[in-house]
């Protein structure tokens, strides 16, 4: 995979959720970082990127999901978000419907995108 972007009424206020958990998932905003686009890359570098996109008819259709190493990752995730302000979160908790042992935290944007941070 290439990037993914991200299409959001508000760039600003969903980067401050990314930007909270970014070191945790293993990304770091790498340019634009203005209100119409902020776009992210591995820490390694290369790919796959994502970006944030104004998009002021944005829906909130999308899911994506990081996964992490240990249910530590995931719990320090959670936290970050919490103290960001994150207010649709679920978990960190285990989700059985899922698999066996997967274990993840969820959360929104203000368009109601779905991101999930999951226990690799």
């Amino acid at each position: 995979m290439h990037h993914i972007d991200i299409h959001v009424r508000d760039v600003a206020a969903t980067r401050i959720l990314i930007d909270a958990v970014a070191a945790e998932i293993g990304y770091r905003c790498r340019d634009g970082a203005d209100d119409e686009f902020a776009g992210y890359e591995p820490v390694s570098g290369g790919r796959p990127r994502f970006g944030l996109l104004a998009d002021r008819e944005a829906g909130g259709t999308m899911r994506l999901a990081f996964s992490v190493t240990g249910r530590d990752a995931v719990d320090r995730a959670g936290a970050l978000l919490r103290a960001a302000g994150a207010v649709a979160i679920e978990g960190p908790m285990e989700n059985p419907e899922y698999g066996d042992d997967y274990y993840a935290v969820f959360f929104e944007d203000g368009d109601g995108n779905r991101f999930e941070i999951l226990a690799d």
